[in-house]
């Protein structure tokens, strides 16, 4: 659960200069050279805060692997609280890192993020054995809460992200076919188009449309209609490169945009698409359904800045392909 902190940048950065504020507060007021916020990775233990005192031998985002210090240690896999007045007086404690820099001192506590799962260690050390009063535990638990209660920001912050990620991909995708939907193929293929004309880049768009769909609704009902669209949905995004853009424009309508991409490529592409999906077979009924498709293949034009332009001189080019006998791709003719 620690990589929550690594997608959110903007807000990672702010915490560590809060934690560090706050640490700096807590270094003074327990009178310590030393207090760290860890984060606990897998097999090692990260100082993700820190403070500023001089005194300080540990650095910023310093890498600390399993077992090089003892007390970070017991806490991680005790899950609990560690005060150690005297180090350097017990053999349990002899191999513990921190003794080099003469941190035999130490009070230690668990982190957790908000469902219970471990973040990492707050503490402070220092270099004598003296203890340390209530009031100074009192405070050091104070700010562990307040930690734990930036942590709890964000959990929140990454639970309303990733609930807005869905409800876009909901609002962007088509239900069946799992391709993006006309909204959000005309969105992302508008952003493309700017992008391409600024950088000059040649942007190619295909019209394709099943054949004779009306007739595999009519003869065996929407139910198989809606599983060989599906089938042709998955037959293009598996046969199409990752960057391009695809998406149902409605009912039996499908338009790629191919970024980057000249007529002879992008009519080499719509002809593999022609025979992958002339491949296709949907067994119903006792029946064998053969799907073929038609496709119009257009280079964008510099002028055309809007993909709605660009899907009309396609849907030309496919209008021509139903009428040249269907199973056909036409092109541009440049």
């Amino acid at each position: 659960m620690t990589d929550k902190l690594a997608l959110h940048t903007r807000l990672e950065k702010d915490l560590t200069e809060d934690w560090q504020a706050i640490l700096d507060i807590l270094a003074e007021f327990m009178q310590v050279p030393v207090a760290l916020i860890l984060q606990a990775d897998n097999q090692q233990v990260n100082v993700y805060a820190r403070n500023q005192s001089k005194r300080n031998p540990f650095r910023l985002k310093q890498n600390l692997p399993s077992g090089s210090s003892l007390f970070h240690k017991k806490v991680i896999e005790t899950n609990q609280q560690l005060s150690v007045l005297d180090a350097s007086q017990s053999k349990e404690w002899a191999k513990s890192n921190e003794l080099q820099y003469g941190l035999i001192n130490y009070l230690g506590f668990p982190l957790h993020w908000p469902d219970g799962a471990k973040f990492g260690i707050i503490c402070v050390m220092k270099t004598d054995a003296e203890a340390y009063t209530t009031k100074q535990k009192q405070v050091i638990l104070q700010i562990k809460k307040i930690v734990e209660s930036h942590l709890e920001l964000v959990w929140q912050n990454q639970q309303l992200q990733a609930q807005s990620n869905n409800l876009q991909y909901l609002a962007y995708t088509d239900d069946l076919t799992e391709s993006w939907n006309r909204r959000a193929f005309i969105n992302e293929s508008n952003k493309e188009l700017k992008r391409s004309h600024r950088s000059g880049h040649i942007v190619c768009l295909l019209m394709m449309d099943i054949d004779d769909f009306k007739d595999i609704n009519d003869a065996f009902g929407h139910e198989v209609g809606d599983e060989v669209l599906k089938l042709f949905s998955h037959c293009i995004q598996a046969t199409k490169r990752p960057y391009d853009i695809f998406g149902r424009i409605g009912g039996e309508e499908f338009a790629i945009l191919l970024p980057e991409t000249g007529l002879k490529q992008a009519t080499h592409l719509a002809e593999r698409i022609r025979k992958k999906v002339s491949e296709i077979f949907y067994f119903t009924q006792g029946q064998s359904i053969k799907i073929t498709v038609s496709i119009g293949v257009h280079q964008v034009d510099d002028k055309e800045t809007n993909i709605l332009v660009a899907l009309n001189q396609a849907d030309k080019l496919l209008y021509a392909a139903k009428h040249s006998g269907k199973n056909t791709v036409i092109a541009t003719s440049l």
